[in-house]
């Protein structure tokens, strides 16, 4: 179970280093952060409508098998959103506090 979580994790971070370098232009962290966010956003979206599309096709409800690949599918999801919710949570509070100090 402990690799089904670490997939989300190692998905982001794998993000993360994807982002564009850009030699000559200077990237905020600002940016960074909102450029990670959306792309993980729109992951995200996509494999809700996939999951959601499954769940539509009648064979995919009556096969345990693909109950239980979905149910994998689903659990993966709630973790990614749930971690990119508490990053973003805590990057912003991580501002706040260079802001007020």
């Amino acid at each position: 179970m402990a690799t089904f979580a670490a997939q989300p994790v190692e998905a982001l971070v794998s993000r993360i280093r994807d982002l564009p370098a850009q030699e000559n232009d200077i990237v905020s962290l600002d940016d960074r952060l909102i450029q990670a966010f959306s792309r993980s956003a729109v992951s995200s979206g996509i494999e809700k409508d996939s999951i959601l599309q499954r769940l539509e096709q009648p064979e995919a409800v009556t096969n345990p098998a693909e109950l239980f690949e979905l149910q994998l599918r689903t659990s993966n999801y709630n973790l990614e959103v749930s971690m990119i919710s508490t990053l973003t949570r805590k990057a912003v509070g991580a501002v706040e506090s260079l802001l007020r100090s």
